[in-house]
């Protein structure tokens, strides 16, 4: 007779599979330190293994820093003092054309040479970029995988992230993109750059996450992200700022910017580093006028620079930087 009681016997073939690894905390602090420190790619703003955006206005140099950040990456170097060598890197372009790139970095007698470590690509405009089964992000982050695989990637950039979903602004669609990137980078264990975008804002205020715009959602899951500013004091003027890191303290925050100059030299589209700085002193106040007018006047009855800084409660290079800004001899 049939034991309605009895209990059906289960094997391991029934059990959910366990993705999870357990261990003591004091275990994983263990094989923590057996591992090597990941290396700089940037000064202390990105490090090997780091998912992280770069974001800017537009016409404001972050595709050019981008490409100067993958021609740097893929040459041997010495970051403070610690020794890198070259790194192959891919650099996706979605913002370029293939005349726009060749412009950029040539004129017309000569080119700049970049590494062989050193990979472009951009979207093949032969292939359709349908398919049945496959989100538009999905196809191109499956081609993007691919490549990074074909050529055996340690760094991947891709820019701009905005052409992959214009509508990330909602946290759902944010975290399936991200969790694309993500996926690419855990499991080939790459580092990775996202380029994306700032709508035009004013000049008066200070760059904070909430102006990354369309991708605000995704900066929850990135490890870095820094931005580029653009500057009164010159139209070639630039500043980088650090806005957040999760694995190292921020160096390069309100207070001491990167100060940049836009160039091209050796036929190579660059930002110079001029120095460090603080934020305000790129943006405009709403007095600038007023301070102008005051400044010229104190300039043209003889006083010295320290005598007005005294009068603006601002030190000596404060001043030389007004009187430069607003060519005031």
């Amino acid at each position: 007779m049939k034991n309605n009681n009895s209990r059906k016997k289960t094997n391991n073939t029934d059990r959910t599979r366990n993705v999870l690894e357990s261990k003591l905390i004091n275990e994983w602090i263990k094989i923590g330190m057996r591992m090597p420190d990941p290396k700089p790619l940037y000064r202390t703003i990105w490090h090997q293994g780091e998912v992280g955006i770069l974001f800017a206005n537009t016409g404001k140099g972050k595709s050019v820093l981008a490409m100067q950040l993958a021609d740097s990456i893929s040459r041997e170097r010495t970051v403070s003092d610690v020794y890198i060598p070259a790194q192959k890197v891919v650099y996706c372009d979605f913002e370029l054309s293939t005349k726009a790139f060749q412009r950029r970095y040539s004129t017309a007698e000569d080119s700049y040479s970049f590494s062989d470590m050193c990979i472009r690509a951009e979207i093949d405009r032969n292939q359709s970029l349908e398919d049945k089964n496959l989100t538009f992000e999905e196809l191109v982050m499956s081609s993007v995988k691919e490549n990074v695989n074909l050529h055996q990637a340690d760094v991947l950039i891709i820019d701009n992230i905005t052409y992959l979903s214009a509508t990330n602004e909602k946290s759902h669609e944010a975290m399936a993109l991200m969790k694309l990137i993500l996926d690419l980078a855990r499991g080939r264990n790459i580092s990775i750059l996202l380029v994306a975008h700032t709508p035009k804002r004013d000049i008066y205020s200070p760059i904070q996450l909430e102006d990354l715009a369309g991708s605000k959602a995704l900066s929850n899951f990135v490890d870095f992200c820094f931005c580029i500013g653009e500057s009164t004091q010159g139209d070639n003027v630039r500043y980088i700022k650090q806005l957040k890191n999760r694995n190292y303290p921020i160096e390069y925050g309100a207070e001491n910017v990167i100060n940049c100059e836009l160039v091209k030299k050796d036929c190579f589209l660059q930002f110079n580093s001029t120095g460090y700085g603080s934020e305000k002193d790129h943006l405009q106040s709403q007095d600038d006028d007023e301070k102008k007018q005051k400044l010229e006047e104190l300039v043209q009855a003889g006083k010295t620079n320290k005598v007005i800084g005294n009068f603006f409660d601002v030190d000596e290079r404060t001043i030389r930087r007004w009187r430069k800004k607003w060519h005031i001899s």
